[in-house]
């Protein structure tokens, strides 16, 4: 904002609409509700979702937290289906809860594969030492005691999430970054498509 030639009445208007727009919101529209130029609402949407984006990497998860695997991606065509096709990109994601079971903050980050490593790796930036983590049996999420966090498999067995309470945020947040516009936005966070849709992705991953 230093040097900003615009009033600063419209900052703080892109400020609320970047971050209310809860699926997403286009330079186009930005550009039609600020009553700016096309060239002057891309800047300003790009540079709050950066802004956003070196935010995001100081949090760090604390307390107790719901964590588990997924693969997301497989709309283009071409490749074999299901876990491990070149379509799909493995991420961890994570949800912090406070004391009343609620979620704080959510971390989604893409990994190269679900390896011991990878994950203690992970969990060297995402969580903070002490934390309480719950996940499934997985074995590669016995890294996170590797950082000094308290580890709790839940062996799920098949069961539907509606049956497994304990990972009920985590699931819920998983169900919704599946939904087609936000698949496609975090395939461009994953390297297919340009930067400046890049930073649209995490600006998605930062409002779930």
């Amino acid at each position: 904002m230093e040097a900003t030639k615009l009033p600063l009445t419209k900052w703080f208007q892109a400020f609320y609409l970047v971050g209310d727009a809860k699926t997403g919101i286009s330079s186009l529209s930005l550009m039609r509700k600020l009553g700016v130029n096309y060239r002057t609402a891309w800047l300003l949407h790009n540079k709050i979702m950066q802004a956003m984006s070196e935010r995001e990497k100081t949090y760090v998860l604390r307390g107790k937290v719901q964590l588990d695997d997924a693969y997301l991606g497989g709309e283009r065509n071409g490749g074999k289906p299901g876990r491990g096709s070149e379509n799909k990109v493995p991420i961890v994601a994570a949800v912090s809860l406070d004391e009343a079971g609620h979620p704080i903050h959510v971390k989604v980050s893409k990994v190269k594969t679900f390896s011991f490593a990878a994950i203690a790796d992970w969990a060297q930036d995402a969580l903070a030492p002490g934390c309480e983590v719950i996940s499934d049996g997985l074995a590669c999420f016995r890294a996170v005691a590797e950082v000094g966090c308290i580890h709790q498999p839940v062996i799920v067995n098949g069961r539907h999430p509606k049956d497994l309470p304990d990972f009920r945020w985590i699931n819920t947040m998983i169900s919704n970054l599946r939904a087609p516009r936000k698949i496609s936005a975090f395939q461009c966070f994953c390297g297919h498509e340009k930067p400046p849709i890049r930073r649209h992705s995490k600006k998605i991953l930062y409002r779930l």
